[in-house]
């Protein structure tokens, strides 16, 4: 359901902000997305590398998205 509902926003992105940004965003919004469910869902904790991980993502895409 969620990699059905990330391709489907992918190619709406594809549209209007090109191909590049719209795979970028696509991927970081799956990477939290699997991380919330995992965090919330199956009690899994974070570690420091994880978590910097996903920081260092959506701080990518938004510079992107900035720039």
């Amino acid at each position: 359901m969620l990699y059905t509902l990330g391709n489907l926003s992918m190619i709406a992105l594809m549209r209007t902000s090109g191909f590049s940004l719209a795979i970028s965003l696509s991927s970081v919004a799956q990477l939290i997305a699997i991380n919330a469910i995992a965090v919330l869902v199956f009690d899994e904790r974070l570690g420091w590398h994880q978590a910097v991980g996903v920081v260092l993502g959506i701080a990518s895409v938004t510079l992107m998205v900035i720039g």
